[in-house]
């Protein structure tokens, strides 16, 4: 629902342009796996290889600035969308217009606050949810997951991004020593503990990434445990979809440049089916509502 501050506009433009130079292009890699997905899912619901998409509704929670909404339009989604900054609100409403899209669609509503969200009852319920940069802010996740899933149809997926904890054993920076300290090494106490946190802080760089200058640091999910929160919240068939790749420490992403990007994108969909779960810095949860449900 809030865009990372950590990041200036022009690094946040850049996120999304697979041909700016410089710039990791990481949600078009996510944005390419959802759209197969939901064709997956098309197939797997007719019967047919290449099903007639139709016009699917597809509802984003977050839609911030709008930069999705002409990508799945054009990949023949009705497109509608919520945020809980008034002024994104505005400024997708105008990219629906500019579409030629009903700009209505895109309104306000918090993904926590069930009572904000009705006004898309009448929808009768979505094929698709998207949220990006979402659960990493909500501060009530089963809550925002539980309206997710009541907001989708039975049988609708969402795709819900969150940021990777098991990245932080490969950035060696503070996350690294947070991480092993917290998780890890969680119940060790006294000198070991102490003995431990010596020696990992002189190992990684504790001053990376710079503690936020206000507010609290997004959350951050582990890809092998993320399932129970979606089952709590009543999803099935549940998919961890890995996006981002980081082809060295990110450390060395600014000096090395395009190299680094290079290397990057060449990881992407990498088919080990577990080297994406420490390389990247973020994945996608692909889950369901089930055909009959509360």
């Amino acid at each position: 629902m809030h865009q990372d501050f950590s990041l200036t506009q022009e690094q946040y433009r850049q996120l999304w342009d697979p041909e700016l130079e410089g710039g990791y292009p990481a949600n078009h890699f996510a944005f390419r796996q959802v759209l197969q997905a939901v064709r997956e899912d098309r197939a797997a619901a007719t019967g047919l290889i290449d099903p007639d998409p139709g016009s699917p509704k597809l509802l984003e929670v977050g839609v911030g600035g709008g930069r999705a909404i002409s990508i799945f339009a054009n990949a023949g989604f009705d497109m509608w969308g919520l945020d809980n900054d008034s002024e994104m609100v505005e400024t997708s409403q105008g990219v629906m217009s500019e579409l030629g899209l009903i700009q209505g669609q895109v309104a306000w509503g918090d993904i926590e606050d069930s009572l904000s969200l009705s006004r898309f009852d009448s929808v009768g319920g979505f094929d698709a949810l998207l949220a990006m940069g979402v659960l990493p802010h909500v501060e009530h996740e089963i809550v925002a997951l539980e309206n997710m899933r009541h907001l989708l149809k039975p049988g609708g997926t969402v795709f819900v991004e969150c940021r990777n904890k098991l990245f932080s054993l490969f950035t060696f920076n503070r996350f690294t020593y947070e991480f092993i300290l917290d998780d890890l090494l969680a119940g060790v106490t006294g000198e070991v503990r102490d003995q431990a946190a010596e020696f990992l802080a002189t190992r990684v760089d504790m001053n990376m990434p710079p503690l936020p200058s206000s507010g609290h640091e997004a959350k951050y999910h582990n890809p092998l445990t993320i399932e129970d929160s979606f089952l709590d919240a009543g999803f099935t068939d549940i998919e961890i979809m890995p996006f981002h790749y980081h082809a060295a420490m990110p450390r060395f992403e600014k000096p090395l440049g395009a190299a680094f990007r290079a290397q990057s994108i060449a990881l992407e969909n990498e088919p080990s089916g577990w080297r994406g779960l420490f390389l990247c810095s973020a994945f996608v949860v692909r889950a369901q509502r089930p055909e009959v449900s509360g």
